[in-house]
């Protein structure tokens, strides 16, 4: 149940980026403790608790809604609850309840990231009002001329190296927020995304709905090992007119972060920082991070100099 339900999470909305096996504390009910198994992981960047359903237990959306609030109050933080099995009319309630749900390949219902998918329907609803990552790099690729307007799914999954449904959720995502539309390639079924904007005027409209690639920022004690790219300010003054010191900020990508045995300490005061992406930051800058993603990166810089240099940068960007 847990394998099919990381599975269609991946499909449909482009990664979980970790998933571990978690306890409740014995205080908690019984029938909480027998009637699921808990997994803590990443969807969408948001960290968030999976509740497997028992396949003994009873499971009806009030019963649900009333165990998982108790858990979530305890964890601090979203709980999912996940299941092979969802009555028709069931779907309709765990929705009135705004109740986090996953049936694998079916119906995944995510509020507290704003993203739905009714895989049984072909439906796309969209709750939120910022990209998910994978639509966040498909702009992205459009604007460093990494992709060509239209877009083919094959293209983008090419150069992003993301599932094919994930992308076709990212084309559908794109229509709603108003950056293009889907067209029908002549002799084919397949849908292509045509951007209705390009350069400048697309990062203007776009803008308000980029989020910063750092999840996370930790501390280390030495130089990161290979695969760890430089960023932050030390990317940017590479690029510019910045002072040109030794390199301290180093940026990879979350997913999988935890495997790779990286010693981390507090952030503050440490001699390296290393700063932990929702995408992996060579995805579209080869060797190092593409320009785009790092002015994101550095939307909360207060250092006016910093801001300048970006502007600078901006202004002279090929678009």
């Amino acid at each position: 149940m847990l394998k099919s339900t990381i599975e269609y999470l991946n499909k449909v909305f482009g990664g979980v980026a970790r998933c571990e096996s978690i306890g409740l504390p014995r205080s908690m009910p019984l029938v909480i403790i027998s009637g699921y198994k808990f997994y803590k992981c990443r969807i969408l960047g948001a960290d968030c608790v999976l509740a497997v359903a028992a396949l003994d237990a009873v499971h009806t959306p009030r019963r649900v809604q009333k165990q998982l609030a108790q858990v979530e109050a305890e964890l601090k933080m979203p709980v999912v609850f996940a299941s092979g099995r969802l009555h028709p009319h069931d779907k309709e309630r765990y929705l009135a309840l705004r109740l986090p749900t996953v049936v694998p390949g079916k119906f995944a219902y995510l509020p507290f990231v704003g993203a739905m998918q009714d895989t049984s329907h072909r439906d796309f609803i969209l709750n939120r009002d910022t990209f998910s990552p994978v639509a966040q790099l498909l702009v992205l690729a459009f604007l460093e001329h990494r992709l060509y307007s239209p877009v083919s799914v094959k293209d983008a999954i090419d150069v992003l190296g993301v599932s094919p449904p994930a992308m076709q959720n990212a084309f559908r995502e794109l229509e709603c927020f108003g950056l293009g539309e889907r067209v029908k390639r002549s002799a084919s079924r397949a849908l292509d995304f045509a951007f209705a904007d390009s350069g400048r005027a697309l990062w203007d409209k776009a803008r308000p709905r980029f989020l910063s690639p750092v999840r996370k920022t930790v501390g280390l004690l030495s130089v990161p090992p290979r695969g760890c790219v430089v960023a932050g300010v030390d990317a940017l003054a590479a690029m510019g007119r910045l002072n040109d010191q030794p390199p301290t900020v180093f940026a990879t990508a979350l997913d999988g972060f935890s495997k790779r045995g990286i010693e981390v300490v507090s952030s503050v005061g440490a001699p390296y920082r290393l700063q932990l992406w929702a995408y992996a930051p060579q995805r579209l800058g080869g060797d190092g991070v593409d320009f785009l993603s790092l002015v994101l990166s550095l939307s909360g810089e207060s250092d006016d100099r910093v801001q300048i240099e970006i502007e600078r940068l901006m202004e002279e960007y090929g678009w």
